[in-house]
């Protein structure tokens, strides 16, 4: 592996929300945070922490640490530093890795379970029981029990503080299958095979062990695997979402031989590296130029680019410019695909989705759907209704398609739409359900 690109510094959170804190920011929010779970702020002397066992003896072991400006990965902090930090997020990651979601999930037809065992480790993990939620007649989940914001729990608030301090994001690098490593001309123009993309600009837990899942597919299959640290639309004041696009366009410059190019969300892992290579059998299944899958929810999208598969050819090099051109392309009701928010539009989803519905660009990308008979699924998830406290708002998810959800033996699990300490847990839950030989 070879270090690529620039580390980038911004951080967004996954449900289409994009915040940026300055250093004073955090320090404000991290002294509040010391008041609300027991820590001094300032010299004062704060409420009783809710965390007990090992959650306080880690909440302790943090809060003896300094805050940095920003997070900083184990590997880069000074060594008197590194081993601490590195055991404090290797226990806080084992402990999410080791929550009963996992095995709940090798048996069938037990989401509903798993989801209700999820909310109780939120609430319960590592603190006091928590009071049982009070019913509402208007906000209500597909079992009964109410969609109330809690008050922040101990692994809540551990996590939120955990990714002040460490950025489990490892420094951007390029991978090459052995037989692209030549000392002969131009290396990345000689490699002939698939490149797998990925990357972001937001910290979050299980992430560094999410990378490392899609280097281990890309090593098993001869892809060449390129990782970004950052946004590389940052600079031009862009939504993130569409990092994916242009890095998929550096992509098709750099690696001019390349077979085809595959994008990978960083919180999708690969769940199957027994069965083979389903993006290739993607490219079988569809003679497009650019290969998505349906989006879970119809009610809001009809494709989902958390995978995206393009063929590297004249045709495909051409859809992908056309997405591209759409980020900032005036439109009569003044949106901006480039830079407004999730209320707004959906970003390079949206754009994608026009360009199905013209007549120019239809026959040219392929919708694929996340299940079909014959052992066929891509891109499925694994999420769940809750309370996103972070954004004060309810995640709904019960309209989700049947055969969008995840099960186990699937390819790829999807943990979209989760508040931040949810999707760790996921991330967790389906690494430990990963199926090989």
């Amino acid at each position: 592996a070879r270090p690529l690109g620039a580390p980038g510094t911004h951080t967004r959170t996954h449900a289409r929300t994009h915040t940026h804190s300055s250093t004073a920011s955090t320090h404000l929010h991290m002294s509040l945070l010391r008041l609300v779970i027991g820590v001094p702020a300032f010299g004062g002397v704060a409420a009783i922490s809710s965390c007990r066992g090992f959650g306080r003896r880690l909440e302790q072991r943090l809060f003896s640490l300094s805050l940095p400006a920003r997070p900083v990965h184990p590997e880069a902090m000074h060594p008197g530093l590194r081993q601490e930090n590195g055991v404090i997020y290797r226990d806080f990651s084992n402990a999410v890795r080791s929550w009963k979601g996992g095995a709940i999930l090798r048996q069938a037809g037990m989401r509903s379970r798993f989801a209700a065992e999820a909310e109780r480790w939120v609430q319960q993990a590592f603190s006091e029981p928590s009071p049982p939620p009070v019913p509402s007649a208007t906000n209500e989940s597909a079992n009964g029990t109410a969609l109330v914001a809690p008050t922040t729990s101990c692994v809540a608030q551990l996590y939120s503080y955990l990714m002040t301090r460490i950025d489990a994001r490892p420094d951007s690098f390029l991978s090459l299958p052995e037989d692209a490593l030549s000392p002969r001309g131009d290396t990345l123009g000689e490699v002939a095979g698939p490149v797998l993309l990925s990357g972001g600009d937001r910290n979050a837990a299980m992430l560094d062990q999410v990378v490392a899942n899609h280097a281990r597919f890309a090593r098993a299959h001869g892809y060449a695997h390129w990782w970004h640290k950052g946004s590389l639309v940052a600079a031009r004041g862009w939504q993130p979402y569409w990092h994916k696009v242009e890095q998929l366009r550096l992509a098709t410059r750099r690696f001019r031989n390349a077979s085809a190019f595959v994008w990978v969300d960083d919180d999708i892992v690969l769940t199957n590296l027994r069965d083979g290579d389903r993006f290739a059998q993607a490219l079988r299944r569809s003679p497009a130029s650019l290969l998505v899958t349906r989006d879970p929810s119809s009610k809001h999208a009809e494709v989902n680019t958390g995978i995206i598969i393009l063929r590297n050819t004249k045709r495909g090099r051409a859809v992908l410019e056309a997405l591209w051109s759409r980020a900032d392309q005036w439109r009569a009701d003044g949106t901006s695909l480039s830079t407004d928010g999730q209320a707004s539009c959906l970003h390079e989803q949206q754009a994608l989705e026009e360009m199905l519905q013209s007549g120019e660009w239809a026959s040219e990308i392929g919708v694929l759907e996340q299940r079909a008979p014959g052992a066929w699924n891509l891109n499925t998830f694994l999420r769940w209704s809750h309370y996103d406290a972070e954004r004060e708002a309810d995640r709904r998810y019960e309209e989700d398609s049947r055969a969008g959800a995840w099960a186990h033996g699937d390819f790829a699990g999807h943990c979209s739409g989760l508040s931040q300490l949810r999707r760790a847990m996921c991330m967790g839950a389906l690494l430990g359900n990963v199926v090989v030989a």
